[in-house]
Order: structure tokens, then C-alpha cells, then sequence
């Protein structure tokens, strides 16, 4: 929960109390609802002391009357008190977990691997995103990106390719959460990010972190004007500016990715990077996109069926993301 969001609430629960107190003090007459309150309470007040609440709940229960009083069980589904003995506020850390802890056991069925058996995601750069599960710290982002190699792996092998794709290139890397798992999960690979500043900055201070010594120097790759499937092999991670995509060889890589950002480029961008991947890819592609993107800045929507996709390329599956109902996943053999 934002820090804004817990200030909302702490100043709402006071509000309510402080209503409740009002309403009683200036002597308002019960609602039905508080009159039958009453009832039950005088009902379990005579009782036997097993059946009434320990110190722990009659300190909740006393300012539960306050709530009721200020008129609170109109939506007493949203409001705070109720919150005590039914599920937590929906921006809460504890859904945030049980979301991880959902998605990590769903991602135990196709880890062929037992990658997550032993997988541990690294602390550098802040651990914020990160719950302990099942004894280890990890992350929506991490546990993405695992789902994602797998997906990558079977369109390399619908595609009709053998073993796994030894080149790599993803556009839009971000800060090099898939690039950091697929090193780990597929170490013989190399690793190709091709992305804006702002983004490749961040996968350069991250990834030299989290895979020191495998990353070529972008001073080093930002001279390279011309780069064969032998030169990119020569290194581990390279971090290219998205204008070196032009400098890659023909059908000189494996598998290409991209993840959430084709649906939020200008057409013009999208039409020149599919033929690119078409020119520099010999096997597959994995995408992962909003279904629709209204991208109102750049005065364009884009949906899954605007992409141009050549005629020669075969579709090797098409469905919606595991995760977001609002996304898909795609693969496509591209030689």
C-alpha cells in the first residue's frame, strides 16, 4: 500500500470514529441496525465467558459500535473495520504476496527445469517488490521473466529448431530482468538488449551488478557498426542503442523477444522493427502485448491484429497471457 493511500486510510478511520462518538454523544436516536446491535451484544454479554471475546477482539469490538454509530454498515464492505475479519485492503502487501505465491505455484507446472527450486533473485538495485517464497526472496518481475524463457523456448522448438536458441536479441530490455534470467536459465546463450537511453542506461548499472564480467563495455559496442553472429557470440550481454538494430547481420540471430512495448510505439516504429526482425532472425519470435493499447499521445490504437506480420512467418501460437487478462502472447516461426 502507497504511502498516500495509508495516510487516506488512517485519516478515514479517525473520521468514521470520531462521527460515531459525535452521533452518540448529541444523543441521535439508534438506527434498526444499532438496536439489534444492542440485542446481540446484551445476548452475548449474558452468556458464558467462553462464549464472549478475549482482551484481543473486545478491544477491536469496542470500536466496531463507534463505525456503527457513525452509520459505517451501509458499505461495510469498503470500510475499515470490516477489513479486520474479512480479506485485506486489495492494495494491500498481503494480496501482493498471495499473488506471488499463486503465480509461483502455477509457474512449478512448466518449470521442466526445477529452475524455482533453487532459484534466488538478487537484492541489488532494492528488494521493495521482493516477498519471501517458499524460503526465498523474489518478485513479480523475476517470476515473470521465467515464465517468459520457457515461452521463448517453445517457440524455438515449435519452430522446429533443436536444443536452445543460442542468440538472443529482446528489444525494450528495461533494466534487464529477462536478460539477467535467461543468462541463468540458458548460460551457453549471449544476450542482446537493444533499447532507448533512459531504459539502457538502467539495464547497464543493473546487469553489471548481477552478471559481473559478462556485459561487453557500451563504449566498446555503441562503436560497432556492423555485428555477425561470431562478433555477438564473442560476448555474453551486449546493451545496444535501438538504432543498432540496423548494424546486426542478416539471419544472423535466434530468437528475437519483445515484451509490452511494440503496442506502445508509433505505427511507423512498429512496421521498421518487424522488418528488421525479419531481416536478422532465423528462428523465432516471442511478443507479449496489450490487446489494445490507445496510445492517444502518438494518436494511434493498436490492437493484436495490426501487426504486420510477413507472409512467411508461421504462427506457433497465440493466446492470452497467463497473467493479465488484458495481454497476449505470441510466437511465430520467422524462418
Amino acid at each position: 500500500m502507497s504511502i498516500r493511500n495509508a495516510v487516506a486510510l488512517s485519516l478515514n478511520y479517525r473520521r468514521r470514529r470520531l462521527d460515531g462518538w459525535a452521533r452518540r454523544l448529541l444523543g441521535r436516536t439508534p438506527s434498526p441496525d444499532l438496536e439489534t446491535y444492542f440485542l446481540m451484544r446484551q445476548d452475548n454479554q449474558t452468556a458464558d465467558a467462553k462464549y464472549q471475546a478475549g482482551k484481543f477482539w473486545q478491544g477491536i469490538n469496542n470500536e466496531f459500535e463507534d463505525f456503527l454509530w457513525a452509520g459505517a454498515l451501509t458499505n461495510l464492505r469498503n470500510e475499515y473495520f470490516n477489513r479486520r475479519f474479512a480479506g485485506p485492503e486489495p492494495a494491500s502487501r498481503q494480496v501482493w504476496r498471495a499473488l506471488l505465491w499463486l503465480y509461483y505455484q502455477h509457474l512449478q507446472t512448466i518449470d521442466t527445469d526445477g529452475f524455482l527450486k533453487t532459484a534466488v533473485e538478487p537484492s541489488a538495485g532494492g528488494t521493495s517488490d521482493q516477498e519471501i517464497i517458499d524460503g526465498r526472496p523474489m518478485s513479480l518481475d523475476f517470476l515473470q521473466s521465467v515464465e517468459e524463457v520457457y515461452r521463448i523456448r517453445e517457440a524455438w522448438a515449435l519452430a522446429g529448431e533443436t536444443g536452445s536458441p543460442s542468440v538472443i536479441v529482446e528489444l525494450g530490455g528495461g533494466y534487464g530482468r529477462l536478460a539477467y534470467v535467461c543468462r541463468k536459465m540458458l548460460p551457453e546463450c549471449t544476450y542482446v538488449i537493444l533499447d532507448l537511453p533512459e531504459a539502457l542506461i538502467c539495464a547497464n548499472s543493473w546487469l553489471n551488478r548481477v552478471l559481473p564480467g559478462e556485459c561487453v563495455a557500451y563504449a566498446d559496442a555503441r562503436r560497432r557498426t556492423t555485428l555477425d553472429r561470431e562478433q555477438l557470440q564473442s560476448g555474453k550481454v551486449w546493451l545496444l542503442g535501438a538504432h543498432q538494430i540496423e548494424a546486426i547481420a542478416s539471419k544472423s540471430i535466434d530468437a528475437f523477444v519483445n515484451i509490452y512495448s511494440f503496442a506502445e510505439m508509433p505505427r511507423q516504429a512498429i512496421d521498421n522493427y518487424f522488418a528488421q526482425i525479419d531481416r536478422i532472425t532465423q528462428g523465432s519470435l516471442y511478443s507479449k502485448q496489450r490487446k489494445l493499447e490507445d496510445n492517444r499521445i502518438d494518436g494511434v490504437k493498436v490492437s493484436s491484429d495490426i501487426y504486420p506480420i510477413p507472409q512467411h512467418w508461421r504462427l506457433l501460437f497465440h493466446r492470452t497471457s497467463s497473467l493479465y487478462e488484458a495481454f497476449f502472447e505470441a510466437g511465430y516461426g520467422t524462418a
